[in-house]
């Protein structure tokens, strides 16, 4: 409930979920209310006194018929005085219902904290979305979650009365009903307006200290300790709200698809599928219509079996017989050749059906949109909206689908990824990755073999080492990745414990048992326990005690006292979840944290892709909790190129360049974020070259010789580095940090610098910082600059190859 007269609750704001609902064991709403007209006229009589010029004859008049109807100035208890003096009434109300928007407002007069309606604007009436005893279905919430919040509201209202208290409750309620005509799903946000409603004191008013109404706010959803502090039978409200609804159904469908999509099955499942078909009908508000969405491999790395797996198109299925190649000189042809959308008003009245619209006609459709769904500025597929009806969907029905078509883009991309790394891993585990650039290397060496083998039996393959190569390395690291994940964990785990001890306590109301006030205990202590700190091994036990000591009472609690029913449905909707367990800050943060290196994932690719073509390199990454990458460059890569150290200045400033554009990119994501996660970023600056040697037990390539260890010891380490004398990191957020072991790197890297400041991507200020030895690697040090996160820059790194360009020209002066 969103509170809006009261102006002083602006300083603490909480969000309340359907897992405070359990705290509050009541079935009826606490407090003693009463409905009475007496705020209202309490209002026009202060009009009268403080606006004489305030339309002074009519309110006069309607004091002077209200002072003939005595029953009107007392509470109300039976709602027949109001249609006994319905005409009187209706002068009262107009100011609220201004006669020009009666016909068209959803609005209603209601007693406090209730939801059937005494006066009501005729479409309110008709799509009786207040009244009745199925209001909760309405809000989709159950009896204890929604008596919680209007509690909760309700002791708001008494602190910033009596209290001065700055605490209110913001979180709309959403009704949902279902469309007369279509029977979709409509969505309604609710607005209360309290001015007419009064809370008073009845007694003598308990008094509470600063520190007592702290105390009680920061254990907002234990509302037995807030009863306890604040009796409900020393309250009463009286007067009545004013509800005004909205129709949200776009927002809250948008809203919901956006949820969906990151679900890694949301277009790969059939339900998942039939859930989003569903919820776009809501969207568009028509219950006939088909969806249909299909990648095109033609235009990525994908075979057509392959990509085939996430076909769910409207001719374009799992196991149909077209090829991408049918759809040329079809409807499809200049979607997935121009990337345009398109609309068929009536497939009937095309003069010459190919194949593929004879096909759509079979099906019974007559009108569809098609649109390209376009990641990273390629068209990947294509998502089909039909209808057996002409014309039902139109060029305005683009409007809204211009919203949501990223939103698909997104999941059908994570869906072919996922199809890749299957594949991949694949090839992994039955052979070896073997980087492009170095193929014909494996080549050689397999030939060599084939040779050997004919003239001796126990032939040894040769060793692969490339010499003379120049290594970058660079790490973008989640900035205290395993704080977070520790602080997801104590929070899903505190929640269960919680929604565990109101089943205990729900119980104890007809099963008196010492023993469960011991569970109690044990709960609480382990609630305290986590609270401070959550040790290792902990979250197991914890587990295994709801495991094995609580969660085996519920069908005992069920069967032998149904009022913990809706407390032990509450907990079992809470880990409802593939993991059995309440997961929803852990959620919120892995799918940041997918989000995150996503993003970086695939920024990586793509402008890697555009270096090999300026000059061919070897170049891996793997991820962690963020991502590190090496880059090799120099001739013994090639097969016949040869090597001048103009490309690898060029690497260095394009790998800098890099950096700094990964950086803006996920300063720009975390607003999205549902945890705002940050990363930091390493560059490890090392002139001299190196040897690699292909490790045939562990399939990979690794430094050779005892000189070259200590570069890769300096990369395990350097993420760890801390500066002289000092305990602070040396990777900080929004910053880059070079390091490096010779003058020469650091004049290098400083000429790269100050061409980057010059174009706007980092600040003028630059830091040099000596590093903590460390075991092995003494002597280091780095330079550390900010990047520009707001500004402009005056190269767009998405303008094409322009990053590389800049690089190139950058190095070459």
């Amino acid at each position: 409930m969103t509170v809006h007269n009261r102006s002083s609750f602006h300083e603490s704001v909480v969000s309340i979920t359907n897992r405070n609902a359990v705290i509050l064991s009541a079935t009826t709403f606490p407090f003693k209310t009463t409905f009475s007209l007496a705020p209202l006229i309490a209002f026009w009589e202060k009009k009268l006194k403080t606006e004489p010029n305030y339309n002074k004859a009519r309110v006069q008049k309607l004091v002077s018929q209200l002072n003939e109807k005595p029953e009107l100035l007392l509470p109300i208890p039976d709602m027949k005085v109001l249609d006994e003096n319905i005409d009187l009434v209706d002068l009262l109300m107009e100011d609220i219902f201004p006669g020009a928007l009666w016909e068209n407002d959803l609005k209603a007069v209601v007693a406090p904290f209730q939801f059937e309606s005494f006066y009501s604007t005729p479409k309110l009436e008709e799509l009786h979305l207040l009244g009745g005893d199925n209001y909760t279905e309405k809000l989709n919430l159950d009896l204890q979650t929604l008596l919680f919040r209007q509690t909760l509201s309700a002791y708001t209202l008494i602190l910033d009365k009596f209290y001065n208290a700055n605490f209110t409750v913001d979180e709309p309620f959403i009704f949902t009903i279902k469309d007369k005509f279509t029977t979709l799903d409509r969505h309604y946000k609710l607005t209360i307006d309290l001015k007419f409603m009064e809370v008073k004191a009845k007694g003598e008013l308990k008094k509470l200290t600063a520190q007592e109404i702290n105390y009680l706010i920061n254990r907002y959803n234990n509302l037995d300790l807030w009863m306890n502090k604040l009796p409900t039978d020393n309250f009463e409200f009286s007067g009545f709200s004013i509800y005004d609804f909205t129709d949200v159904t776009n927002e809250e469908t948008i809203s919901s698809l956006r949820y969906d999509l990151l679900n890694e099955d949301a277009v790969s499942t059939p339900e998942g599928f039939q859930s989003l078909q569903q919820k776009l009908r809501v969207l568009f508000g028509l219950p006939g219509i088909q969806l249909g969405i299909a990648s095109c491999p033609a235009l990525q790395d994908f075979d057509l079996a392959y990509a085939r797996k996430i076909w769910n198109g409207l001719v374009l299925t799992h196991d149909c017989s077209l090829k991408l190649d049918d759809l040329k000189g079809s409807i499809y042809e200049p979607i997935i050749e121009r990337g345009v959308t398109i609309v068929v008003e009536n497939l009937n009245v095309l003069p010459e059906p190919t194949p593929v619209e004879q096909a759509l006609l079979e099906a019974g459709i007559r009108n569809l949109i098609i649109a390209p769904l376009q990641y990273e500025g390629k068209i990947i597929g294509f998502l089909e909206l039909a209808s057996p009806i002409p014309g039902e969907l139109n060029a305005l029905s683009t409007i809204k689908l211009k919203e949501i078509l990223p939103l698909f883009a997104l999941a059908l991309n994570r869906s072919l990824e996922e199809l890749r790394s299957s594949v991949q891993n694949i090839i992994k585990e039955k052979y070896t990755a073997i980087h492009p650039i170095v193929e014909w290397r494996f080549t050689q060496a397999a030939t060599n073999l084939l040779e050997k083998m004919e003239r001796n039996t126990s032939p040894e393959i040769e060793p692969i080492v490339f010499k003379d190569i120049y290594p970058l390395y660079g790490s973008s690291d989640i900035r205290s990745s395993a704080t977070e994940r520790n602080k997801a964990i104590q929070g899903d785990l505190l929640e269960q414990l919680v929604l565990a001890k109101e089943v205990i306590l729900a119980a104890k109301d007809n099963l008196p048992l010492t023993i469960l006030d011991e569970l109690i205990f044990k709960i609480d202590k382990f609630s305290q326990s986590i609270m401070h700190e959550l040790t290792s091994g902990e979250e197991s036990v914890v587990l295994d005690f709801l495991r094995t000591e609580v969660e085996p009472l519920f069908p005992h609690f069920l069967q032998r006292n149904q009022t913990a029913a809706d407390a032990i449905q509450v907990y079992r909707a809470a880990i409802n979840n593939p993991y059995k367990v309440v997961y929803n800050k852990r959620r919120s943060y892995e799918e940041s944290l997918f989000m995150i290196n996503e993003t970086i994932s695939s920024f990586l690719d793509r402008e890697e892709e555009k270096a090999q073509q300026i000059f061919p390199h070897y170049f891996e990454k793997y991820r962690t909790d963020g991502f590190e990458y090496n880059i090799y460059i120099g001739a013994s890569l090639l097969q016949h190129n040869t090597f001048e150290p103009l490309y690898l200045k060029n690497m260095r400033l394009w790998q800098l360049m890099l950096t700094c554009e990964i950086a803006r990119r996920i300063q720009k994501l975390r607003a999205i974020l549902k945890l705002p996660l940050e990363i930091t970023q390493l560059i490890l600056a090392h002139s001299d070259p190196i040897s690699i040697r292909f490790r045939l037990d562990e399939k990979k390539f690794d430094v050779d010789g005892a000189n070259n260890i200590r570069y890769e010891i300096i990369k395990k380490r350097i993420d760890k580095a801390t500066i002289r004398d000092t305990e602070e990191r040396l990777t900080q957020p929004g910053k880059i940090a070079i390091v490096y072991t010779q003058p020469k790197e650091m004049q290098e890297y400083m000429r790269y610098i100050e061409f980057l400041q010059s174009a706007g991507y980092v600040a003028q200020e630059v830091e040099f910082v000596d590093l903590e030895e460390m075991q092995g690697v003494p002597g280091l040090k780095a330079i550390r600059i900010m990047v520009n996160l707001n500004e402009e820059l005056q190269h767009d790194i998405d303008a094409g190859d322009e990053l590389l360009n800049i690089a190139q020209s950058a190095s070459l002066n």
